[in-house]
Parts: structure tokens; C-alpha cells; sequence
């Protein structure tokens, strides 16, 4: 062998099995070090202290991913749905788990953005999973839509059915966030008791989600042909724009099998929901001021003496606190 380029079968045989050995190695350790790196990540995310927390739903027909989805972003494992695996039932349900956002990206004012210290801030999200076996119980759906402050709204791209049940279930949400008489003829959104009132005119994001989306990845025996396009995912989350909201719903597809996509569906939820609590608060201090405004009014006109000399005097103090405050937060 040493004077010669020809390998005998036994040597070609000895070298493809080492050669195979080093290559498989090297692939096991390269997903070893990714793995370690994820949950470095994930562990210096859990020791953080949360800024707040907010809770979503999730929510889409048997069999589309969502526990899967779920798994991948808290453990950042994956689990087909046909193995049983305890971290895969353990989210059967939904899971609690923190998550980093970037504050700037959802503020609306120069005034917010100068006044938040760190650009990003970790938060504690509370998934909650629908169970599919209750996707047609109306009550049951508006208790969660009552009690969750944005949904994320799952359908496969390999079954065209779920899809067009994620479009019905993006229907019901008008309805009931709707402000103003439906024009439908179904019935209310709580079962006909009237309980739903209290969130008509709520802003309520809502993402859609495409899920296996890794037509490639998946096994031979798995694999299925696309039902639904992209561009169809697209158009439909055009036309699902919820009351109150400004911009489309957003859209994005994922895989739970390869993890692409996956953190970046609840940023983006994460993300909304800061920003419409911020646009709640600031039309709540809005409307504060124009009733303060309107009462100084009244007791200028009706108010004579000492007693309004003190009354215009108070409400003096709290308009300058409320607006002086903001003044001084620009000027920085």
C-alpha cells in the first residue's frame, strides 16, 4: 500500500467505514454544540426579571401543529404527533415561558422611546392551547378570546381544510370584537347571553400561521404535497384585518420539525400586544386630560371666591403634572 495508489477491498472497505464514522461525528456534534447554545440562550432568558407578561391563544384544528409549535418554543425540542413524549403532553394545554422583545419596534411615540432605558425587555408569556374538541362550542371560544389579550391562528399548509377553518375562526373574532352590529345572521359570539358586550370594540391581534412548512425535511413516509400556497396565506390574512387594528394581520409560515420561524411568531405576537396596550394607555390619559380640561372650564365659569380660586388651583396642579411631565420627557 505504501508504494501504490490501488486500495485492496479490504482497505477501500476499512476506509469508507472510517471516513462515514468521522462524517456522522462530526454532524452529532455540530447538533450537540446548537443545542447547547439554545438552551445557554434560553437559560439566560428564565433568569431575567420580567417586565410584565401577557397571555395569548393558540388556536387552530386537530392535527396542525400547535402542541408541536408550542414544544418547540419552550423546549425548543420537536416531537412528531405520533410519538408520545412527556415534554410534548406537558403542552398539550400551553405553556409559561419568557421571551425577549424589542421595546423600540412597538413604541408609536418619540416620547416612549426616549423614556425606555434598554431596548429590549424580557417578558413571561402564557400560552393557552383551544382544544380542537371544542373549536365548535361558541361559549367555550369567547371565554377565551375574553380572557387572552391576541391569538395566534394555526392552520397547515398541507391541509386545505384547516385552512378554511382558520378563516371561519378569524371571522368569528370580528364578529365579536365588532363594535357595531354584525352584519350576519349567526348568533352571538357567547351563546345569545349577552357576556360578549363587554369586548365589543376591544383591538385584538390576531397572527396567522402556517405550519409545517418543511415539505423537504420531512420523512418519505411523511411527506405530503402543499395544500395551501404562500400566496394564498398571504391574501387570506389580508382579509382577516380585526376591529380596531390599523395594519393587515400579520402572516407567517413555520416548521416545529426544523424550528424555523418559531420564536419569531411569538415576538411578533408579543410585539402587538405591547402595542396596543400602549395605544390604549395613551388614549386613556387623552381622554383624562379633556375631562380635566372641561371640568377647569367649569369651575371658571361657575366658580367664584376662594373655594374656586382653590379648585382652579388644584386642577392647575394636575394638568401641569400631566402635561409638564411629558414636556420634560421630549426635551431629553
Amino acid at each position: 500500500m505504501v508504494y501504490s495508489l490501488m486500495w485492496t477491498a479490504e482497505e477501500a472497505k476499512y476506509l469508507k467505514a472510517v471516513l462515514h464514522w468521522q462524517e456522522t461525528a462530526s454532524s452529532d456534534d455540530e447538533k450537540k454544540q446548537r443545542q447547547a447554545e439554545e438552551d445557554a440562550r434560553r437559560g439566560q432568558e428564565q433568569q431575567r426579571q420580567p417586565a410584565g407578561e401577557f397571555r395569548i391563544l393558540v388556536i387552530g384544528d386537530r392535527g396542525t401543529g400547535k402542541t408541536a409549535l408550542l414544544t418547540r418554543f419552550s423546549q425548543g425540542t420537536f416531537q412528531a404527533s405520533n410519538q408520545n413524549h412527556p415534554s410534548h403532553s406537558n403542552n398539550e394545554r400551553g405553556c409559561r415561558h419568557p421571551i425577549t422583545l424589542d421595546i423600540t419596534s412597538t413604541s408609536t411615540s418619540t416620547t416612549a422611546r426616549k423614556a425606555q432605558p434598554e431596548p429590549c425587555q424580557t417578558y413571561l408569556l402564557d400560552a393557552l392551547e383551544f382544544p380542537s374538541q371544542h373549536l365548535l362550542s361558541s361559549p367555550l371560544l369567547a371565554q377565551a378570546l375574553r380572557i387572552t389579550e391576541a391569538a395566534v391562528l394555526v392552520y397547515s399548509v398541507r391541509d386545505r381544510a384547516s385552512f378554511r377553518l382558520a378563516q371561519g375562526l378569524a371571522e368569528f373574532m370580528r364578529e365579536y370584537f365588532s363594535p357595531f352590529p354584525y352584519p350576519t345572521t349567526t348568533t352571538s359570539a357567547d351563546g345569545g347571553d349577552g357576556g360578549g358586550e363587554v369586548d365589543k370594540g376591544r383591538v385584538y391581534p390576531v397572527l396567522l400561521v402556517g405550519t409545517k412548512c418543511d415539505l423537504q425535511e420531512a420523512a418519505a413516509e411523511e411527506a405530503e404535497e402543499r395544500a395551501v400556497s404562500f400566496a394564498e396565506g398571504a391574501k387570506a390574512a389580508q382579509g382577516m384585518k380585526m376591529p380596531g387594528s390599523v395594519s393587515d394581520v400579520p402572516f407567517l409560515e413555520v416548521s416545529a420539525r426544523t424550528g424555523e420561524g418559531v420564536e419569531r411568531v411569538f415576538q411578533v405576537v408579543g410585539e402587538e400586544v405591547l402595542r396596543v396596550r400602549r395605544a390604549v394607555r395613551a388614549r386613556r390619559e387623552q381622554a383624562e386630560r379633556e375631562r380635566m380640561m372641561r371640568d377647569l372650564m367649569e369651575i371658571t365659569k361657575s366658580g367664584e371666591g376662594a373655594e374656586g380660586g382653590r379648585k382652579r388651583f388644584s386642577l392647575w396642579r394636575a394638568l401641569e403634572v400631566a402635561f409638564g411631565r411629558r414636556r420634560a420627557l421630549v426635551g431629553r
